[in-house]
């Protein structure tokens, strides 16, 4: 019908149709709509429950009646879903929002993403198709939020903010780059002209006592802005705002607490252990009604506001602001009785995003996007501030049992470690405990051994103060040609602003640096050999001392009437005496191992891409650039605070990427899709392997085990093969088969160097030589919600294999081969089953006419997530500690199954109360998650324990049981089940 009009309800989008009576609207947001058909002389058509998802095509056809049928009111259609869509020509499937509340148990993206067929998760890491971790691009909105120095997901968001979101594992178009396995592209939700929301609370220790201490609180509102100076445009101007806090302490919840007393009870520990306060970091908190109030081990919040202002049917802008802060101490079993001044770590991260979309025509679009991106990480020992780990005061070391002697010096040659902190005229807050406590036991023969895990009192020496902001400029302009060919094109600027400043080993004095430093300041007095020394206390009484070549005074602790230290200076040898000031100021400038930078490397990318749309084949080809520039230098952190500049060579300033990319879709039928993709996939090296703090000078140095960026690192590449086919089996029934080949090249990893002219110096540089191939067949089965029950069911047969699993040195007779990788997962299998009684209808019982009384059923589900797969390989070892082939072993298959019943209590229309309980490991099954290498058991590391390694010999049963504390490490096998309550208030 020429010239009819079609209308999104609820939005300003709309159109006319040409003479021909065909039609484009392109830029909806995702979501479901009702599209509304008319014309002068028909009777309107309305087609409810129209699905628009990411980067896909929907076509919708009207057909219209003439009003001379004298027929009344309008027509209304429901949408028929279709199972099979024809103009897909990726592999991935869309997850809505309503879908993510029929996965059981499972609330955040990267535990959704997992389940897709091709996923896998590795410690935490995600594996999308034989890739490594990092591999993944994320977007929210167009924008990525992926780490580029780093690596992973930076940016996290709740999965009450998200309308869809399409895991892309393969066939990705050319608009989507840097990601060598995958793209995730999620789009927010957006205000409606109604207000709407809700607040949810959730715990996972109100009845089973395995839990971790879990509670969480969530919040959603949405609406028009009635602010009085916009009140005129409530349906113009929406808003949208979540944000979730959760609180917990982590599976590892019963391991933070030391049982001491336990291993003097058991004569483990000295008697002088008894009566020592074990560190408890529960002690302290307060409780209100059994949940406790302020901070714990794991505090995890987030916030997400976009608002959305309609200027007029053609342009809009939108506005969002969001960001997370999570604070953790996390669990190290070495650790396991030091962990009062273990690491404490705080990432805070907010992103602005401003995009404006203007449609000039029915056939025309520009979306203009700004970003502003921050991340800053603070990681330290817990309690101990990075500048109080030397302090001008004595009193820190009153509890020593033993004195000592107190020196200022100018030269601390020939001292251990032990002596330059002890034997400072100011305190150091180290690696000495308060209680001097012994951390021996003594065994049946009775010599005394050391414990086999970190002393109590011992303070972490890692600090890290990082952080990362990145601008972005982004255009996405899109052409609808004619029937066939739609054009997208756009550009990308991207500047990083990055700075590192992290210390290690902050006790470690270095010579040098401490004697340079004392060079630069004028010393208060000279003396050399014979002469004479006073050594004053505070109560004007004095004492002299001759000093003859090379002699040292050693003066024990005293202490005056005043409560000060009577030694003031004492030394050896002709000297120059300083300030205590100087020589604080100097054991700074000298303290630890600095790794840290600043760089402000430039990105840029440009893509073309056509999406040619003819009734029987869908092509979806594109070329896309990526540009990398450096700049001309880089700013490197130096140990002792001081800058240096690192100029880069001309030719390694700048690299270029070229991406093709072609996706196919061949409509066989009208329930069955065959496509085909080839995808040249690049991505640029993490920004760690190129700006290091470290250079082949630091080696000749002989500052340890050097590591040294590399600019001119090529672009990671991955070149993938992939057919699939979907198939619609029935009414309510489509499988989606696809098998894919990948080639991966210019892996990062590290080679060792040896300086020309003398090969007993040498370090490691970062290099482009690792190389890997995937191959893999996935199966899904997807059924859709019919007799009240929905579920899909997904099969991955895949294989990774490769050179190097890491950037770390290989063995040079195994570098050239391929094994299997960490993370090759041969068989995965999912299976997700939701059984759903929606609101008005009536359930019966199987094979009788009795139903169920719709206070129970109604507004009730219930849903069932189960996996299995097979166990990810290792390097086992012989007997004798021998390694053998690499990753020729694997670890035990794992299972876990969850179960989530949800009933909604309606009050009206709009308000409702959601009850749930969500149930993860169900069959309380205990996962190896790792292995020791002589036995490939999670609880027993085969070392011997007889003495002198003779079997004959008497085993110490102390020994024994210290040994089994240290190699029963909870972070080896999975928790247990675990019950978490929930209700949300719905208005």
């Amino acid at each position: 019908i020429p010239f009819a009009n079609v209308v999104v309800k609820g939005t300003q989008i709309g159109i006319q149709a040409d003479e021909n009576g065909r039609y484009y609207i392109i830029n909806i947001p995702p979501g479901k709509y009702t599209i509304s058909c008319s014309q002068m002389g028909f009777q309107t058509v309305e087609i409810s429950g129209v699905r628009i998802s990411i980067d896909l095509t929907e076509t919708q056809n009207f057909t219209l009646d003439r009003k001379s049928k004298q027929i009344e009111g309008i027509k209304t259609v429901e949408n028929r879903v279709k199972l099979v869509d024809a103009t897909s020509t990726t592999s991935g499937k869309t997850i809505t929002a309503e879908s993510m509340q029929d996965i059981a148990a499972v609330d955040d993206i990267e535990g959704l993403i997992a389940i897709q067929a091709g996923a896998t998760m590795k410690n935490g890491e995600l594996h999308v198709r034989g890739g490594r971790g990092g591999e993944v691009n994320y977007t929210i909105d167009g924008l990525s939020v992926s780490d580029p120095v780093d690596g992973g997901a930076a940016l996290s968001i709740d999965t009450d903010a998200i309308q869809d979101m399409v895991p892309m594992f393969g066939g990705f178009p050319a608009e989507y780059g840097n990601a060598q396995s995958g793209v995730v592209s999620i789009v927010t939700k957006n205000g409606t002209p109604h207000y709407s929301g809700k607040f949810e609370a959730s715990s996972d220790h109100l009845i089973l006592e395995n839990n971790s201490n879990s509670d969480e609180i969530k919040f959603a509102i949405g609406g028009p802005v009635l602010t009085p100076a916009f009140r005129a445009f409530k349906d113009k101007f929406t808003f949208y705002f979540n944000g979730v806090a959760n609180w917990h302490d982590s599976r590892y919840k019963d391991y933070y607490e030391a049982n001491l007393e336990e291993l003097v009870a058991t004569e483990h520990l000295d008697g002088a252990w008894e009566g020592y306060d074990v560190y408890n970091p529960y002690n302290d908190r307060d409780d209100f009604v059994g949940f406790d109030v302020g901070e714990r081990n794991y505090n995890l919040k987030n916030m997400n506001l976009k608002t959305k202002y309609v200027i007029n049917p053609l342009q809009n802008i939108t506005f969002a602001v969001r960001g997370d802060n999570n604070v953790w101490e996390p669990y190290a079993h070495d650790w396991k009785y030091a962990l009062e001044h273990y690491t404490h770590v705080e990432n805070k991260q907010q992103q602005y995003i401003v995009t404006y979309d203007h449609l000039f025509s029915r056939k025309m679009n520009l979306n203009v996007k700004a970003s502003y991106y921050h991340k800053s990480r603070m990681q330290g020992p817990k309690g101990i501030d990075k500048d109080s780990y030397f302090s001008m005061s004595r009193s820190l070391f009153q509890d020593h049992d033993n004195g000592f002697n107190l020196y200022f010096l100018d030269d601390i040659s020939g001292l251990n470690t032990t002596a330059i902190y002890e034997h400072r005229e100011f305190g150091v807050i180290g690696e000495a405990w308060e209680g001097n406590y012994p951390w021996t036991y003594i065994s049946s023969t009775g010599s005394a051994e050391n414990l086999p895990f970190i002393f109590p009192g011992t303070i972490s020496g890692t600090n890290v103060d990082d952080e990362n902001s990145i601008m972005t400029l982004r255009t996405d302009f899109e052409y609808q040609v004619n029937d066939i060919h739609g054009l997208k094109t756009g550009f990308e600027l991207i500047k990083h602003d990055i700075r590192k400043d992290q210390l290690s080993n902050p006790w470690v004095i270095d010579e040098l640096r401490y004697s340079d430093y004392l060079a630069t300041r004028s010393p208060e007095e000279s003396h050399s050999a014979g002469d004479t020394l006073w050594v004053v206390d505070y109560n004007i009484h004095e004492e002299l001392w001759e000093l003859g070549d090379g002699e040292q005074i050693a003066i024990p602790w005293h202490e005056g009437d005043a409560g000060d230290p009577y030694v003031y200076l004492v030394l050896v040898d002709s000297t120059d005496f300083y300030s205590q000031e100087d020589l604080y100021a100097a054991t700074l400038a000298a303290s630890g191992t600095t790794d840290g930078y600043e760089a402000s490397p430039w990105q840029a990318s440009y893509y073309l891409q056509d999406k040619m749309e003819w009734e029987g084949m869908i092509v979806n080809a594109g070329l896309r650039f990526d540009f990398w520039y450096l700049g001309e230098k880089y700013k490197i952190l130096q140990d002792g605070g001081t800058y240096r500049w690192e100029n880069f060579d001309a030719s390694d300033r700048f690299q270029m990427m070229l991406s093709p990319r072609l996706g196919i879709s061949h409509p066989i039928s009208e329930t069955s899709v065959l496509h085909f993709a080839y995808n040249y996939q690049n991505q640029l090296p993490q920004m760690q392997y190129i700006f290091t703090t470290a250079s082949p000078v630091d080696a000749i140095l002989g500052n340890g085990n050097v590591t040294v960026g590399e600019p001119n690192l090529e672009p990671q590449i991955t070149v993938t093969y992939e057919v699939g086919l979907q198939k619609q089996l029935s009414e309510n029934y489509v499988i989606d088969i696809t098998t894919y080949f990948k080639n991966i090249y210019n892996y990062v990893s590290t080679q060792k160097v040896f300086m020309e002219g003398d090969e007993t110096i040498s370090w490691y540089e970062y290099i482009s030589q690792d190389y890997g191939s995937a191959r893999g067949l996935d199966i899904n089965i997807q059924k859709m919600l019919s007799s009240f029950i929905s579920g899909s069911a997904s099969y991955s047969l895949s294989w990774a294999e490769g050179n190097n699993s890491a950037t770390v040195v290989q063995d040079e007779s195994q570098n050239l081969r391929e094994f299997p990788l960490d993370w090759d997962m041969r068989h995965n299998f999912n299976f997700s089953l939701t059984f759903r009684v929606a609101h008005g209808e009536e359930f019966f019982i199987p094979f009788t006419d009795v139903s169920l009384p719709t206070a129970i059923t109604n507004d009730f589900s219930i849903s069932f997530l189960y996996n299995i797969a097979s166990g990810t390989p290792y390097t086992p070892q012989n007997d004798e500690g021998t390694t053998l082939d690499t990753n020729s072993a694997l670890q035990p298959y794992t299972e876990n199954a969850n179960l989530s019943f949800t009933k909604r209590i309606r009050f009206s229309d709009k308000t409702s109360l959601r009850l749930y309980a969500d149930i993860n490991n169900i069959f309380n099954k205990e996962n190896v998650y790792s292995v020791y290498a002589k036995t490939g058991l999670p609880d027993d590391n085969g070392e011997d324990l007889w003495e002198d390694n003779d079997p004959s010999q008497y085993v110490d049963p102390k020994l024994e049981y210290l040994n089994g504390l240290l190699i029963t490490n909870p972070g080896n096998i999975s928790n247990g089940r675990k019950l978490t309550l929930g209700m949300s208030f719905h208005f």
